[in-house]
């Protein structure tokens, strides 16, 4: 069994170089909406500058996004955005005797946004971008 040990100054995106992406399937609404998730994609590591943070497969820091949409009087668009970082761990649950594995939230944010569906996609590739900046901004405080 492999431990990280971090200084007990670290914070919780210290370390974090590498990270794997996933974006919900779109619900219906989302779509009817002009939600896209090459465009979430786009939005969120848009806000990233390059080489600080970089993707891979095989990370156990998985960047996780989330769209729910509902229509609302036929015109009006609804969206929760949600976006999470995670960290897959392992550890030793001493009640079992075990190695068990598991996941931590690191990092959160989001808001809830409305517009018309005809720039609904602008207004939510907006809200990533700024939730993108905002991820990036917290991990360049935790760097040492």
């Amino acid at each position: 069994m492999s431990i990280l040990v971090m200084p007990a100054t670290a914070r919780p995106l210290t370390g974090v170089q590498e990270i794997k992406l996933n974006v919900s399937p779109l619900g219906h609404y989302s779509k009817q909406c002009g939600l896209t998730r090459e465009a979430f994609e786009r939005a969120l590591l848009g806000a990233i500058p390059e080489g600080d943070i970089r993707l891979s497969n095989s990370s156990s820091y998985w960047l996780h996004a989330r769209v729910t949409t509902v229509i609302f009087e036929e015109i009006n668009c609804v969206s929760n955005v949600e976006v999470t970082l995670y960290a897959n761990t392992r550890y030793y649950n001493p009640a079992t005797q075990q190695e068990l594995s598991g996941r931590v939230e690191l990092w959160r944010g989001g808001g809830l946004y409305s517009s018309v569906s005809n720039s609904h996609q602008v207004q939510v590739n907006s809200a990533l971008r700024k939730q993108g900046r905002k991820l990036y901004d917290a991990w360049r405080k935790d760097q040492p």
